[in-house]
């Protein structure tokens, strides 16, 4: 190559320079997304606090995430949301555990009935403990990072009778979700477990195709399940909490700074929700239901006892069976975790 040449080149070089240099420093400054993906509408307390989460992590000075929530299923259903968090189509994902059950069986002792503190001050207190840490690990196998569980009410039945005692549950169809640890649940309690997407509850129990179908007051009330049922019974058998999981393809990729700034706003979405909770279990869900005409009923304490006589010891040797020794080692740890509070 010649002297002009050479000189024609470096002009060529230094005159495209500043694009590049400004397609560089664009590319540094792009944001990173992380799509939150839930399946209840915004106003839902875990909405809110799925918002919250994000604004948080949007205005972290520690990441440079543009944080977006994608309330009522629009990023698909509970299958397509951990498959898609597994590839890291997905950043975030918001599901109950029992969604959970198909791809970690170990998550199912979070459908435990009558096993969770019915205080919200003590279960706290589980869902932070080193057994909660434990559990939540084991969908890193999986492709996925746990990182918290969110508190949204405990588990009531909708009926058009009271579900009070072990006996009023004999006979009934009731809606499943698709977790085994529940279907053994309602066969203890004598009932036939019906599975069913939970978009056709309503109608199911309006047409009484199902009996009888457990769901915190909150979801009850928001889903209007006192439209087309006579009872609630308030048996706080167990728990529906969510399990806030990012993918961690996305997840591995973020610095330290970056992933504290995300488990703190996890964190106070999950505070907000559990407030939000029962503000509107209180102040909403229980007067609108008591004013539809559907009757609000309490468990005694003898006939909570009698119920979980009938169904825990069960359930236990159910899981176990199905989980081995890493089953067992998980329910002993939160039977050690019960026993300090």
């Amino acid at each position: 190559m010649n002297r002009d040449s050479l000189l024609r080149t470096a002009r060529i070089l230094l005159a495209t320079l500043p694009v590049w240099a400004c397609l560089s420093g664009a590319a540094q400054a792009a944001s990173t997304p992380m799509k939150i993906a839930h399946l209840v509408p915004g106003e839902a307390p875990r909405g809110q606090g799925a918002a919250l989460m994000a604004k948080e992590v949007s205005s972290d000075d520690r990441c440079n995430i543009d944080a977006r929530v994608f309330p009522n299923s629009q990023l698909g259903g509970t299958t397509d949301l951990i498959e898609n968090l597994q590839t890291g189509a997905l950043e975030v994902a918001i599901l109950p555990g029992s969604f959970l059950v198909g791809f970690q069986p170990l998550i199912g002792i979070m459908d435990f009935p009558y096993f969770w503190p019915t205080d919200y001050d003590d279960l706290k207190t589980v869902i932070e403990s080193d057994a909660m840490r434990a559990l939540l690990d084991t969908t890193e196998e999986k492709g996925v990072v746990s990182l918290s569980v969110w508190h949204t009410g405990y588990k009531s039945w909708t009926a058009n009778k009271p579900l009070d005692t072990v006996a009023a549950y004999k006979g009934l169809k009731a809606r499943v979700m698709p977790s085994a640890i529940i279907r053994e649940q309602d066969k203890l309690l004598g009932m036939q477990p019906v599975a069913m997407p939970f978009s056709e509850t309503y109608v199911a129990l309006q047409n009484g195709a199902i009996d009888t179908q457990e769901n915190p007051v909150v979801t009850n009330y928001l889903m209007r399940f006192q439209e087309v049922q006579d009872y609630l019974t308030l048996s706080n058998h167990g728990t529906l909490d969510q399990v806030i999981m990012v993918s961690k393809l996305w997840w591995d990729k973020l610095d330290d700074g970056c992933q504290n700034a995300v488990r703190e706003a996890v964190a106070d979405g999950g505070d907000l929700t559990a407030e939000l909770v029962y503000k509107m279990i209180d102040e909403k869900a229980l007067p609108a239901i008591r004013e539809s005409g559907t009757e609000v009923v309490e468990v005694s304490d003898e006939n909570f006892a009698a119920m979980r006589d009938q169904v825990l010891p069960g359930v236990k040797q159910f899981y176990i069976e199905q989980n081995g020794d890493r089953g067992k080692a998980i329910v002993d740890a939160f039977e050690d975790a019960f026993s300090n509070l």
